[in-house]
């Protein structure tokens, strides 16, 4: 089984540590990545293939042609030396792989950004270009799964993966996000504050918490742990200011992470703030988040907006409204709050073990007999 992925940073290295331990007891297995990330893996000890340095930044859609033509000639490379290969973020290259001829083995794919049910499943509202593309994306995926080397279509959002399964075609299968790992039982912790943990970027909203906190005094700690992207440096320190002038106290740790040190500055505070601007798909910061104990307060749009709303983890609210963000965070702060939402968390947190990781999986590509619950396996109709 070779696993593919081109891309680096973020969660990769234990996305694909994850993998590979729910798939080495079914197949062998092949990583194929790039070097920053085998290297950050290396202990894994298992075969390994080279992919040079991650893709670069994908660009305008009139300039990443080659890079696509690229990618999917990397992945032909890279599934040679399987039985079959599974492409563990293909939601740009889909529109290439389309056009490519058949590949010698079975390829299977996972998709993090379906869109086009995000109005009728969640009522979130696209804006005109985010409907045009969410609809490319659809009719991409029609037409991959119709390939005779379509193995197997995976998504992280289970409603996308519901609705794939009515129509004909690979089959389709909610994938759990992969198991989140364990702080030691003995560590103490006192919970104060809010947190936001990840990589930081543009994307992930500080500038509207910044215009929550600016709106009047708030005392309250924040902590800010994450790298920052190549030039959002200025801009991170800029919010940062912003913040800490109208009374926040905030720790800003702008520097690479392990997950254990995630999972501990997520297990420290009293709720983990995820403004993040119209975010499509999952979020794994959600599920840590959740994993430890510790609410959330997100965007009230799309796949995120919904799990919060649905399974009681905490807030969604409109983050471009300042008010409502400040509110939010006052509420999700108070010594009580967190109480309120703990059967909820530990319940969602009970949906992403590593036994249902391993049973989909396992399902999705065909790889021994394993057990797999009708909520995981959506397969899809006859071809």
């Amino acid at each position: 089984m070779v696993l593919f992925d081109w891309t680096a940073g973020g969660h990769r290295p234990p996305y694909v540590r994850r993998f590979v331990q729910a798939l080495e007891p079914l197949a062998d297995v092949v990583l194929a990545l790039p070097d920053v990330t085998l290297q950050e893996v290396r202990e894994l000890g298992v075969e390994t293939f080279s992919l040079g340095k991650p893709r670069p930044d994908i660009g305008s859609r009139l300039t990443r042609k080659d890079l696509l033509v690229r990618e999917a000639a990397l992945l032909r490379t890279a599934a040679a030396r399987g039985d079959q290969a599974l492409h563990l973020n293909a939601d740009h290259v889909l529109v290439r792989l389309i056009r490519e001829p058949e590949f010698p083995v079975s390829i299977s794919l996972l998709l993090y950004y379906p869109r086009s049910h995000y109005r009728r499943a969640f009522g979130s509202r696209l804006g005109l270009r985010e409907r045009v593309v969410a609809e490319l994306k659809e009719g991409a995926v029609k037409v991959w799964r119709r390939r005779a080397d379509a193995q197997a279509l995976f998504a992280l959002d289970e409603e996308a993966a519901r609705r794939w399964s009515n129509a004909a075609g690979a089959p389709a299968f909610w994938l759990p996000e992969p198991p989140v790992g364990q702080l030691p039982d003995d560590e103490a912790r006192e919970r104060t504050g809010c947190v936001v943990w990840g990589a930081l970027d543009e994307r992930k909203g500080l500038d509207l918490l910044a215009d929550a906190l600016a709106l009047r005094p708030l005392p309250i700690r924040l902590v800010v742990a994450g790298r920052p992207s190549d030039g959002y440096g200025p801009e991170l320190e800029h919010q940062v200011a912003r913040m800490r002038a109208s009374g926040a106290d905030v720790d800003l740790r702008a520097q690479s992470h392990s997950e254990t040190d995630g999972l501990r500055a997520l297990a420290e505070a009293s709720c983990a703030v995820l403004p993040y601007r119209r975010h499509s798909g999952m979020s794994r910061v959600l599920v840590e988040a959740c994993s430890v104990g510790t609410p959330v307060l997100v965007h009230d749009f799309g796949l995120m907006g919904h799990l919060v709303k649905t399974y009681g983890l905490g807030m969604a609210v409109d983050c471009f409204r300042p008010e409502k963000l400040r509110d939010a965070l006052g509420a999700l702060t108070e010594p009580s709050a967190r109480r309120r939402y703990a059967d909820h968390l530990a319940a969602f947190s009970a949906r992403f073990t590593r036994e249902r990781f391993q049973a989909a999986l396992a399902a999705g590509l065909g790889l021994g007999a394993a057990s797999v619950a009708p909520e995981l396996a959506t397969g899809g109709s006859a071809r």
